[in-house]
């Protein structure tokens, strides 16, 4: 199991869901879960960049684990955790030990704010991205604080360029983990028709 990192506009969701095509892998999108509650205050905090109750995110990932678990495949993570105390809580469940690393990807915040511009989400108001990259820098260096203390791989990844550029830099990372065999990345090109927009 892995876990994507990134600021609202990193690209994250992007090469999750390029991982889980390319790969096979069990997808677990944070957004598409807690949407899923069909929960109003959580509706409401994703799209205006709040947060909400730590318990509403594990009510929504006690399933997915388990789903994810049953399946017997790799298991990427868009999104969860987003806070040391849903770290904590991953810990306390025995999770944390199936987390082999986390991947930040990093770019200028310059370059964050030009993809949210241009992607035109409904969730998007320039409010809401002050909110979400202010949070998401407060709560990532503790986080992996907690990750590395508890014997998870964290590397940082360089954002910029192409999805296809991002993903083989990602492959390469996942390569040293021993999560995916060099082969497999180097013959088997990802379509790229897409840009970032999440």
């Amino acid at each position: 199991m892995i876990a994507l990192f990134g600021a609202p506009g990193s690209g994250k969701s992007v090469q999750a869901n390029m991982l889980q095509r390319k790969y096979g892998w069990y997808l677990a999108s944070s957004r598409e879960l807690f949407m899923g509650l069909r929960d109003r205050d959580v509706t409401r905090a994703l799209q205006y960049g709040m947060t909400f109750d730590d318990e509403k995110a594990f009510q929504a990932m006690r399933g997915v684990f388990a789903q994810a678990h049953n399946s017997r495949r790799q298991i990427v993570l868009d999104g969860f955790p987003t806070s040391v105390q849903q770290v904590y809580w991953m810990i306390e469940h025995d999770e944390l030990k199936n987390l082999t690393g986390a991947i930040i990807l990093d770019v200028p915040r310059g370059e964050l704010w030009r993809r949210l511009v241009e992607r035109k989400r409904v969730d998007d108001t320039r409010a809401a991205i002050e909110r979400r990259q202010n949070s998401y820098e407060r709560t990532i260096t503790g986080m992996t604080r907690v990750l590395e203390m508890n014997g998870v791989y964290v590397r940082k990844v360089n954002g910029r360029n192409t999805p296809g550029d991002v993903l083989e830099r990602i492959e390469e990372v996942l390569s040293e983990w021993g999560l995916i065999a060099r082969k497999d990345f180097e013959h088997i090109k990802p379509k790229q028709s897409v840009y970032f927009n999440h």
